[in-house]
């Protein structure tokens, strides 16, 4: 008998990465390891790993040039790709490697940083043909001799019935060490990892969702305390590892799987006590090979840091649009609304009404995400200061054709007008007035102001929409020091 699993919200993961062991050496009986201290610090999409140990060689023998270093594991084999997670659920995986996966590798024997190399791909865990995970077997139609059963499944079937492992590859980062015979070493190993990081599927192609935490649901970061029993008898005289949560919400909750299976998530492998955002863990004669994986589940408290370009290469090019504004000031042109030069700005002014508003109309039907606002004069920390910024807004739009997940890819040529306020909601819902955050930049760079930006929904993911025109209208304003004319520097209209 063969059935198919119902499939919740489908999910997508990023970063390859199964897991961040503990650098390793050949075993090496003759030093000990004294004191080992492991440091993590989770911050935005990036986790900082120190290890620093103080290593003790015995004998007469001198270690010279010693192979040592860290491996990174991973799900997949060659260069980084998004694939099915399996074969019912619609969920997505990144496997293979990016570069990008491990940043700021630093190797410290003393005083002297060592030189590194970086190995290319090990496949430690090849992949396996097994069957499907949505192939539900009714043993009393099938029998219960497995072979009988596969067979039996097969006859009917044929390949369908199976699928594949993940492959798990691994890369080597690694020096040399030199440790002399009867001496003491300090060795320091420092490098910055990717946390794997779930969202929902339909989500990960909507940019402007990575201007709110909200966007990031879940990250883990795995950690392999048991390669470091390598060294001398497979033990740490002392031990520590402190776990800096400063930035990042650690997700202190039991979950639960078909009501009545649950597990804790939060910080596990370890029995950690804590002092404010710091976790810690303290033991003597710590037992490596025995160690747990150290697992930490958290969310973040604020954005992380975006590259330029991967904002900029989503923005709908000026070309595509015509603007038309209230009234501004000539010295302050419309254009510099979207010159992409933070350092320029445009000044607003009201109708006869005394209404102040930007209308943008596209030449063509646009899907459209969301809208970005460099609020203010960005050209330095006084002319910010000084001027006038937007402090709420309404948007308005004119939605020509809607494509949804479920439509198999008709569009929907329905005109919607004025339906829906910054942020997602019901058709027919009245725009309400958008409070603007206004926070004062901390830098007047690119990617400064990016982190600082202000930015707005647009469309749900789920359903993608299709412009024809965009009003914002701006309701209240916060005066400058010395001057009330209202200033924006850039406005960001984002697409797919």
């Amino acid at each position: 008998m063969l059935s198919v699993r119902a499939n919740g919200d489908p999910v997508a993961v990023h970063s390859a990465i199964t897991l961040s062991p503990t650098p390793v050496a050949v075993h090496v009986p003759e030093v000990q390891l004294v004191d080992e201290h492991v440091t993590f610090v989770p911050d935005g999409l990036y986790t900082t790993v120190t290890v620093r140990y103080l290593l003790h060689n015995r004998s007469s023998r001198s270690f010279d040039s010693l192979p040592y270093g860290f491996p990174i594991d991973y799900w997949g084999s060659g260069p980084a790709k998004w694939t099915n997670l399996d074969d019912y659920s619609e969920s997505e995986m990144e496997v293979g490697w990016r570069d990008g996966y491990i940043r700021n590798v630093t190797f410290m024997l003393g005083d002297s940083q060592l030189p590194w190399q970086c190995s290319r791909d090990t496949v430690i865990t090849p992949s396996r043909k097994i069957i499907a995970d949505d192939v539900l077997i009714d043993v009393d139609t099938v029998g219960r001799n497995f072979k009988h059963i596969e067979d039996s499944l097969f006859a009917l079937y044929g390949e369908e019935i199976y699928s594949y492992t993940k492959a798990v590859s691994r890369r080597w980062y690694y020096t040399y060490l030199d440790i002399p015979a009867q001496s003491f070493a300090t060795l320091e190993v420092r490098y910055t990892v990717e946390t794997p990081l779930s969202e929902g599927a339909y989500y990960r192609r909507n940019h402007y969702y990575y201007y709110t935490p909200d966007y990031y649901w879940e990250l883990r970061f795995m950690y392999d305390f048991t390669p470091a029993a390598y060294w001398g008898d497979g033990h740490a005289d002392h031990f520590s590892v402190q776990l800096d949560a400063s930035n990042v919400r650690i997700i202190n909750e039991k979950a639960y799987l078909r009501g009545w299976e649950s597990w804790s998530r939060g910080i596990s492998g370890l029995p950690m006590k804590q002092e404010g955002d710091l976790w810690r863990y303290e033991a003597r004669h710590f037992d490596l090979a025995a160690a747990k994986p150290f697992i930490v589940d958290y969310k973040l408290k604020n954005c992380p840091q975006q590259p330029i370009d991967n904002i900029l290469n989503h923005r709908i090019d000026p070309s595509q649009f015509t603007v038309e504004v209230s009234g501004a000031d000539s010295k302050y042109p419309v254009a510099n609304l979207f010159d992409l030069d933070p350092s320029t700005a445009t000044v607003l002014q009201p109708d006869k009404e005394g209404n102040i508003y930007i209308t943008i109309r596209f030449k063509k039907p646009t899907c459209l995400e969301g809208i970005m606002l460099l609020n203010g004069y960005t050209k330095n920390a006084d002319t910010w200061r000084n001027n006038a910024r937007v402090d709420s807004l309404l948007v308005y739009k004119t939605s020509y054709e809607v494509v949804g997940p479920f439509d198999n890819g008709r569009m929907d040529t329905s005109t919607y007008t004025n339906e829906l306020e910054v942020g997602w909601a019901p058709r027919g819902q009245r725009p309400i007035s958008q409070e603007v955050a206004g926070r004062e930049p901390s830098g007047y760079s690119w990617q400064s102001l990016l982190d600082n930006v202000d930015a707005f929904r647009l469309s749900d993911p789920w359903w993608p929409e299709y412009y024809t025109e965009l009003r914002i209208v701006i309701t209240s304003t916060k005066k400058g020091l010395k001057y009330n004319d209202l200033c924006i520097s850039e406005l960001l209209l984002i697409g797919k």
